[in-house]
């Protein structure tokens, strides 16, 4: 029982993660681009936060 319980909620977030919409970086002021994240940072004299993160 605990087994099939499990394996439903791991399906059902599954289909959320999937269903998510995909999120557009420069919508939100992200760089994707390390050069070019830099460059605004000196430009505007703030400090530069990165994340690593790995995208199936």
């Amino acid at each position: 029982m605990h087994r099939v319980l499990a394996l439903s909620m791991l399906l059902l977030a599954k289909g959320a993660v999937d269903a998510a919409p995909k999120v557009e970086p420069a919508k939100f002021g992200w760089y994707t681009d390390y050069a070019a994240g830099k460059a605004e940072a000196k430009r505007t004299g703030k400090p530069m936060l990165l994340v690593f993160r790995c995208e199936p």
